[in-house]
């Protein structure tokens, strides 16, 4: 399951935490995603990079083809190398990386759509998976692989160009996203809307250090504060408005 969906449904745990290790008090982008379906019922999904993943874990259980072509990267918050063998999937050996402090491994390959699925599945909540799909369908996902940073943070149109889904007309590919991105505004989303786009935001008010934090290195410290704060919520239909927040201890 997606961190921000934990948050929602009040079941935050270890991989939410990890999610927010790189943000300290202040106002920061979360994931967003514009979902826009056109007359001939084709749809075309943007996303930032904290959403393309769960984007693309829906897109894996809804593409009707057997196999599928994987190309990208796994930045695993520790070395994943024996888990994605277990998987039967190909990659490099994982290497740690200076800037983020994750490890990662490159993946490319032609695999069985119920592999590339455990990818997500088994190996998601341990990991950052930026993977292009492709098919011989008229299915895609491509998303890039170099995570912006937290200070710089882009425009939303920008954010919103990391990665690009399309899906053919007649699928039920939106209402299970959906379910995902918005199950706190289900009500408000009528079944023919051309565009939807959802933000969030992290207001981080409070760092909750631990209690034994004057004998810890400042990795462990960073590591074991929790963040407390408001999400807040953006949804735009059809250029209707809809806004919502909550609390969050992360």
């Amino acid at each position: 399951m997606h961190f921000l969906s934990k948050i929602l449904r009040d079941t935050v745990d270890e991989s939410v935490h990890r999610a927010f290790l790189r943000y300290g008090k202040g106002e920061y982008e979360g994931p967003a995603a514009e979902i826009s379906i056109a007359k001939s019922g084709t749809v075309k999904v943007r996303s930032n990079h904290l959403y393309q993943d769960l984007i693309a874990s829906v897109f894996v259980t809804h593409v009707p083809v057997d196999t599928i072509s994987v190309s990208g990267i796994v930045l695993g918050y520790e070395p994943l190398d024996e888990a994605i063998a277990g998987l039967g999937i190909e990659a490099d050996p994982f290497k740690k990386k200076p800037r983020t402090q994750l490890f990662q491994s490159k993946i490319a390959g032609v695999y069985p759509v119920k592999q590339v699925a455990s990818l997500y599945d088994d190996i998601g909540e341990n990991a950052l998976i930026f993977c292009n799909l492709s098919t011989d369908k008229a299915w895609s996902h491509k998303s890039k692989t170099k995570i912006p940073s937290a200070q710089k943070e882009s425009p939303i149109e920008e954010q919103l160009k990391f990665s690009t889904t399309k899906i053919p007309a007649g699928t039920n590919f939106v209402p299970e996203l959906l379910l995902e991105i918005t199950p706190d505004f289900l009500d408000d989303i009528s079944t023919n809307f051309s565009t939807l786009r959802i933000e969030n935001t992290y207001e981080i008010q409070d760092l909750i250090f631990p209690p034994n934090r004057d004998q810890l290195t400042s990795k462990e410290i960073r590591v074991l504060t929790q963040r407390s704060g408001m999400l807040h919520r953006t949804l735009s239909v059809d250029g209707k408005e809809f806004k919502s927040k909550l609390p969050m201890t992360v």
